[in-house]
């Protein structure tokens, strides 16, 4: 048996230390004899229940093993200022000798299990970590249950205690998984006191301390690095954006936002200015491009601007002009410019008007006069034909045969889909199909009078409006816009 277990084990060693085994005829110290045994008893309950874990056997095999293993215990506590003859004062070698006249005839492991069965409440109750006072006193309650179904098979109270000492040498050698050494077995089971591991707890402090700066430097370490990159990133975004992609955007201010996937050129606002001349009204419209600036709404931000944008850049049409670059100025921007959110769109420069100056010219626009009103009236009068070029009436085309009625029916298609009464237009489904000619085009509604039209004003009529509730006046070239 190896007994170095007891210079292992932090024992609480009070009770021996000041005890002086009395003389054989002195009784002086009796009442002291039994605390300070019952703590080597308990000790050295430790070696019996390893002996049993490995030999199967609760006991030792005869006398001279018993007095061997007594006096190697003994060479052992002397490591200790204690007296040198404690063992032989406290046990008797006889009673740790095997015997079945102790407890229900079990000497072994095999009687054990042939008398009790494979598995036994002290199988459950004392198999975890006994460290937990709730699973100690369950380990406890399972042991003097072990003792009462001992005592009812061995028949004699008189065992009782040493039938509690082998439910006890059961649960610390064969059940409990940290072994007999474990301090659960020692202070639980055993019921050994135990001093408080102070060297092992400062290591473990220490242990904890080290790692949890180690963590902290590693963490610091990772958060610098990674600062770098991103730093060393972003500076070199800047060198590298020209402006082109649905990205983030950096060059105008410190607040990323979104830029257009368009393939335009993302212009700076310095750039504009100095090809404009500040916006000046002589470069209005430009000599070689068009820069229009959007009136900001009320309900579009940056981000339905981009889409927008994105959209029409991807259209792309004879009859429409491209969109050859976008700027954006936001108030967070951090630039200190005091114009506000401005919104401009940079196009091809139309030197012959847009589509609206033809069809509704200013006062001062000496483009012409107004062609709806104009094709209107000649609708309604049924001269559609001068609407019409007369390079488009000739006769000499074979593949139409009445290439004067297809020119009408674009005429009054074009007026229907002009109309100013919204639900009276066509969809785009049916204008194709008026176009086509799959579908007769109907007589064209008329146009509804203005508010301020003569009619509905006060001059005896029975049914009048106020002219505070008629509202604007409308001109008769705005009806079919």
């Amino acid at each position: 048996m190896d007994f170095n277990y007891v210079l292992r084990i932090p024992w609480n060693r009070s009770l021996c230390q000041n005890f002086k085994p009395p003389d054989q005829n002195d009784n002086s110290n009796t009442s002291t004899k039994p605390q300070c045994c019952q703590s080597l008893l308990s000790l050295f309950g430790v070696a019996l229940a390893q002996h049993l874990k490995e030999a199967s056997f609760f006991h030792l095999p005869n006398l001279a093993t018993s007095v061997s293993c007594l006096h190697d215990y003994q060479s052992k506590l002397n490591s200790f200022p204690l007296a040198n003859n404690l063992v032989s004062y406290c046990f008797d070698p006889l009673q740790f000798v095997s015997t079945p006249n102790i407890c229900a005839r079990i000497e072994s492991f095999q009687d054990w299990v042939a008398r009790l069965g494979e598995s036994t409440s002290l199988d459950t109750a004392c198999k975890s970590d006994l460290t937990d006072t709730t699973a100690c006193d369950g380990c406890v309650r399972a042991g003097y249950k072990v003792q009462s179904s001992l005592l009812s098979i061995d028949g004699n109270q008189t065992h009782a205690q040493d039938c509690f000492y082998f439910a006890i040498l059961y649960a610390a050698g064969i059940v409990n998984e940290f072994g007999p050494e474990s301090d659960g077995v020692v202070s639980c089971i055993l019921g050994l006191e135990l001093n408080s591991r102070v060297g092992s707890a400062s290591k473990a402090h220490s242990a904890r301390v080290f790692g949890l700066t180690g963590a902290a430097v590693a963490l610091l370490v990772m958060f610098s690095l990674l600062g770098l990159y991103f730093w060393y990133d972003k500076k070199w975004r800047r060198k590298k954006n020209s402006g082109f992609g649905f990205e983030i955007d950096e060059q105008q201010g410190s607040r990323p936002k979104l830029r257009p996937n368009t393939g335009s050129i993302w212009f700076k606002i310095q750039d504009l200015e100095k090809a404009t001349d500040n916006f000046s009204q002589k470069n209005f419209i430009g000599r070689v491009v068009a820069i229009k600036r959007v009136i900001e709404s009320d309900f579009q931000g940056a981000p339905e601007f981009c889409n927008e944008v994105e959209i029409i850049s991807n259209l792309k049409h004879r009859n429409l002009v491209p969109l050859r670059g976008c700027c954006v100025i936001d108030d967070d921007d951090g630039n200190n410019d005091e114009r506000g959110n401005q919104r401009y769109l940079v196009y091809d420069y139309m030197s012959n008007g847009n589509l609206d100056d033809h069809l509704f010219p200013s006062s001062g626009n000496q483009i012409g006069k107004q062609p709806l009103n104009w094709a209107w009236s000649l609708v309604k009068a049924g001269k559609v034909e001068e609407a019409l070029d007369a390079s488009l009436l000739r006769h000499g085309d074979s593949s139409n045969s009445n290439p004067k009625g297809i020119m009408e029916r674009f005429v009054l298609v074009g007026i229907l889909c002009a109309h100013v009464m919204v639900a009276l237009r066509p969809t785009i489904l049916v204008a194709l199909k008026l176009l086509e000619g799959d579908i007769e085009v109907p007589p064209i509604p008329d146009r509804p009078m203005p508010l301020g039209h003569p009619p509905f004003q006060a001059d005896g009529n029975n049914f009048s409006i106020s002219p505070a509730l008629s509202g604007p006046k409308l001109h008769s070239g705005d009806m079919l816009r």
